[in-house]
């Protein structure tokens, strides 16, 4: 069965994102597993009651936040040493069956919690699996209205599928938005020919498509998403043989992920 990673370092800036996470566990029917990589010189004091300690200390913070929707046989607790903590994560996951990692978004300006957002980031571009970002301030836990940033690939198609796939039990509104500088005439037949390619594979009956023409890519996305208020964002990664790209297009996720507003997944790219 697929799983429900969370992480966390016992900070502010992630307890909505521990929220979210038990409401997607409880709405997917899977487990969650809260995760703290603590840094090796703490185990001077002895690996097993390090880790042991953790433990204790990462379901105290769960009964703390999530109250009476806390329940132990839905959520475990898992500690792991790491110096690097995108790369710990990465490790724990290797070989499990992962939904998506939970982890809480940037945005507040204590040292700790941007720590927490900086991993954030990294694990963006590290991350076999999809990284759910949640804002600190994020309350709601409604999944009716999904916004999918899409550059017209197909990579974009096996993700939508793979979106749809994970959020069945909501149903929700998807609406595909691809901001474009192409002609309208170019740029509507550039839409048609995906909307034809995803009818090909997925039959998904609360789907839109949408153009919207602008050069400034970043600034138009924040304000559609002010617009048009998604309870939830997909940015997916993407393959690319340019660097420069690739790096254009990492880093205008990683701009998002800082200031959303409601919570964004990131597919990674394709193999």
């Amino acid at each position: 069965m697929k799983k429900i990673i969370y992480t966390t370092d016992y900070s502010n800036n992630s307890i909505a994102a521990l929220k979210y996470a038990a409401a997607m566990g409880d709405l997917l029917k899977t487990d969650v597993i809260v995760l703290h990589v603590y840094p090796p010189s703490e185990e001077g004091s002895g690996k097993k009651e390090v880790r042991k300690m953790h433990q204790e200390k990462l379901l105290e913070f769960c009964k703390e936040h999530l109250k009476d929707k806390f329940d132990s046989t839905e959520i475990s607790v898992a500690a792991v040493k790491g110096a690097n903590v995108a790369h710990a994560i990465s490790e724990f996951v290797r070989d499990m069956n992962v939904y998506m990692i939970v982890m809480g978004a940037c945005g507040t300006s204590t040292f700790k919690e941007v720590l927490v957002g900086s991993t954030t980031k990294e694990m963006l571009g590290a991350s076999p699996f999809p990284v759910l970002a949640v804002p600190a301030d994020f309350n709601s836990d409604k999944v009716e209205k999904v916004m999918f940033a899409s550059v017209l690939a197909d990579e974009d198609i096996n993700n939508l599928a793979e979106l749809i796939n994970i959020l069945a039990p909501a149903k929700p509104e998807i609406n595909v938005i691809h901001i474009t500088h192409k002609d309208e005439e170019a740029a509507a037949k550039a839409l048609e020919d995906f909307k034809h390619r995803v009818t090909q594979v997925i039959n998904y009956e609360n789907l839109t498509f949408r153009n919207i023409y602008s050069f400034q890519i970043f600034d138009t996305l924040q304000e559609t998403i002010d617009e048009t208020k998604p309870d939830f964002i997909v940015m997916p990664e993407h393959r690319e043989k340019n660097e420069l790209n690739k790096v254009i297009i990492r880093d205008r996720v990683k701009r998002m992920q800082s200031c959303t507003k409601v919570p964004l997944l990131s597919f990674p790219p394709a193999l």
